[in-house]
């Protein structure tokens, strides 16, 4: 089915279409120059039908996906571990990481990071905080990203102590995915609790990306 998923893909490609999808992610990476909708037209058809599949077999549907040369092609991995439900499977964070950690960049690290890796946390509180140690004490440009972003769509659950931490563990890094990344995190959290996001511009010493991100979500 795999296969038939891939041939089926394979007709829908735009080849006018690769030039400046290809530009868009700064050629990096190869398209097959399928545009989203096209793509998700897919799913109901082979997700329904890999659903039925077991635990091992979702997980290497994923990687096999994740595996194929095209950048399309991790979209629907993502797509699929999100709609398999792997993220409330115990283990699962291993895939994640893996993802996160190959062929990486915002595209696919921003959806595993506040989908799969959020969710994860979620339903497995007591795994989070070995994960997260481990990660941001490694040199990972993008697992130091997903630190900072894993939580963005958690709303009152945001654990703000850990933010907090994460922010000013990172607050002098150079990189712009990080910095752009801290405002993000903040963006979310002032949505709900602007005050709390005001304290940390004002005694927190962070880049003018990160302010400027961050002070999107105070209300006026």
């Amino acid at each position: 089915m795999l296969q038939d998923f891939i041939h089926d893909m394979q007709k829908l490609a735009i080849p006018e279409k690769v030039a400046g999808m290809e530009a868009y992610l700064k050629d990096q990476f190869k398209v097959l120059g399928v545009n989203s909708p096209e793509r998700k037209s897919l799913y109901p058809t082979y997700f329904n039908a890999w659903k039925k599949l077991s635990k091992a077999e979702q997980e290497q549907i994923a990687i096999d996906l994740w595996n194929q040369p095209f950048r399309e092609f991790k979209y629907v991995s993502i797509d699929w571990m999100r709609r398999a439900g792997l993220f409330k499977q115990q283990g699962s964070i291993a895939l994640f990481e893996r993802c996160i950690l190959e062929d990486s960049w915002w595209d696919t690290v921003d959806g595993l990071a506040s989908n799969l890796v959020g969710g994860y946390f979620l339903k497995f509180p007591q795994e989070r905080d070995a994960w997260i140690e481990k990660w941001d004490n490694g040199d990972n440009l993008w697992l130091h990203r997903t630190t900072l972003i894993f939580q963005l769509k958690y709303k009152d659950k945001t654990d703000l102590d850990l933010l907090d931490y994460l922010i000013k563990r990172h607050k002098d890094s150079k990189e712009f995915f990080i910095r752009k990344a801290i405002g993000w995190s903040l963006r979310e959290v002032a949505k709900r609790n602007p005050l709390w996001v005001l304290e940390i511009l004002d005694t927190v010493e962070l880049s003018g990306l990160s302010q400027r991100e961050a002070r999107k979500g105070i209300p006026k």
